[in-house]
């Protein structure tokens, strides 16, 4: 097992690359609304399947970057009641 402080450590670095990640899908999906439009406008088929194969790059980004977002409350969830069980447990284990 890692120490607390290791613990500790991995969780800050895992919680800052995520930010980092929700901002750069974010960003994608501001872009992608631009190409939206572009796609919209554009009347060059070279041009427009560049377009689409750059927007589907963003939905599948974003959707990626989301779920894995989803991924990470429901783990916190689990080891929040995870850490509640134990805390019952030793609780009620120590009456005797």
């Amino acid at each position: 097992m890692l120490k607390k402080t290791g613990k500790r450590k991995w969780i800050m670095i895992s919680a800052v690359v995520l930010a980092l990640l929700n901002m750069l899908a974010f960003y994608v999906i501001q872009n992608s609304l631009g190409l939206a439009e572009a796609i919209r406008n554009t009347k060059n088929k070279s041009a427009l399947e560049s377009l689409q194969q750059k927007e589907i790059f963003s939905d599948v980004f974003s959707s990626f970057i989301f779920t894995l977002d989803i991924f990470g409350l429901l783990f916190v969830i689990y080891l929040l009641i995870k850490g509640l069980i134990s805390i019952l447990k030793n609780s009620t284990s120590t009456k005797k």
